[in-house]
């Protein structure tokens, strides 16, 4: 059970991790958003649309701005892993448990927990 409910704490964890890190990466494809619509705006309203993005792709403030958002893409699945990964540790060990716990008698096990 020590082993379960550290597993459980670590998933919580990674639970946490995970939110922040979709948060993140929302906040991110924002900026991008709005930087590229900032970028739209002051362009020449004669300038075609294909030409306007084209000239955005060079803004190094966009560019930077999808960077951004790259990395925030990446660290999102990376803790999605972890998550994952804890969620199928902390399933492991439950199923272990009930095998173990199912192999006793049921007056052992209700000994156990009636003193």
């Amino acid at each position: 059970m020590t082993l379960f409910s550290e597993y459980v704490t670590w998933q919580n964890y990674a639970a946490t991790k995970l939110a922040e890190a979709e948060i993140e990466e929302t906040k991110a494809d924002a900026a991008v958003r709005y930087v590229e619509a900032t970028a739209m705006a002051q362009a020449q309203p004669s300038a075609k649309v294909t030409q306007t993005k084209a000239k955005m792709t060079a803004v190094p403030e966009i560019a930077k701005a999808r960077d951004r958002a790259i990395d925030a893409y990446a660290t999102r699945k990376m803790v999605a892993v972890i998550y994952a990964n804890c969620d199928r540790c902390v399933a492991l060990i439950s199923r272990e448990l009930t095998r173990r716990v199912g192999r006793e008698g049921p007056e052992r096990r209700q000994n156990r927990w009636n003193p």
